[in-house]
């Protein structure tokens, strides 16, 4: 039914559009992805080019009224660091010195693609020690009423952001659709409610968060089918592996190791058997780690 039009004088909320970009991730699928792509001198443009087409499409589908790309700095993460030290050691960060493309194609890419967005009136943040993951949280949870938003990312983790107006465009093309609250469960085995604590027990690997010992994404949701259904907490996630493991002993058959590592707080990792108040630190972007400074910037 068509709504009346507005009488003189009243005010008319339409919904806003806003699409955040994270800059990081959409850079390197195409540098790292687009390989074949060379401009007519022979240099490598895939970042570039992965980049610009992958933005030129989502400004095609849909009406933006605010577009925002967020890059890490030299230092982003190092909040993290400090409680972890462990943190993205796998990729090669310098928390130390401060973390520099070794490629100079990438360097010079990277460039480019801050340039171009710059002529095209795109707003740009990069916070030196800011992921732009807690960035994209703070955005998400301080939206306005009448604002929908869209994530353009490969980051799983941004799946705990998933809410009525927010949804996610994942960039590495394994997930060939919008995933929101309504289809969520088709690409993944979890309720989106869950992603956190999902991550909160089962580490993340891209991230080099060190998990519960012996246990993995699909022995979880094995073990816990309820992470399917409904909103569960890390208290009945143990509660669960304690009752599972009374039944197992009561019917004689043989106690699971990976129950025991839940109930008892086992990891290989550095976190010792402060895993979960550590991980659920790292991994949950609805409590973004953000400098006063960086709060001020985004605002």
């Amino acid at each position: 039914m068509n709504k009346r039009p507005p009488r003189s004088g009243e005010t008319v909320e339409r919904i806003q559009n806003t699409l955040l970009v994270d800059g990081n991730a959409l850079f390197k699928t195409g540098f790292f992805g687009a390989k074949n792509q060379y401009n007519q001198n022979g240099h490598h443009i895939g970042g570039i080019y992965q980049f610009l087409t992958t933005l030129r499409m989502l400004l095609t589908e849909e009406l933006y009224h605010k577009v925002y790309v967020f890059w890490d700095g030299n230092f982003s993460g190092k909040m993290r660091y400090e409680i972890y030290e462990p943190y993205k050691s796998g990729r090669g960060k310098d928390f130390i010195n401060g973390t520099q493309p070794i490629d100079e194609s990438e360097l010079f890419q990277r460039e480019l693609v801050w340039e171009y967005l710059n002529e095209m009136y795109v707003r740009q943040l990069r916070h030196e020690i800011i992921e732009g993951d807690d960035f994209i949280g703070y955005y998400c949870l301080t939206k306005k009423e009448n604002e929908k938003i869209t994530i353009c990312t490969n980051d799983r983790d941004m799946a705990q952001l998933i809410d009525d107006d927010v949804r996610i465009y994942f960039c590495d093309k394994s997930i060939k659709n919008y995933v929101d609250k309504s289809n969520f469960l088709s690409y993944f085995c979890y309720s989106y409610e869950n992603a956190a604590l999902v991550k909160t027990i089962i580490g993340d690997d891209s991230d080099s968060i060190k998990g519960i010992k012996g246990l993995k994404e699909k022995t979880l949701t094995n073990l816990f089918p309820n992470l399917r259904e409904r909103k569960l907490t890390l208290n009945e996630i143990i509660d669960d592996a304690k009752k599972q493991q009374e039944t197992r002993l009561s019917s004689k058959k043989k106690p699971l190791k990976v129950l025991d590592n839940i109930i008892n707080s086992v990891t290989d990792g550095v976190q010792g058997t402060r895993i979960y108040e550590i991980n659920e630190l790292l991994v949950n972007l609805k409590r973004p780690m953000l400098t006063e400074d960086g709060i001020r910037e985004l605002e």
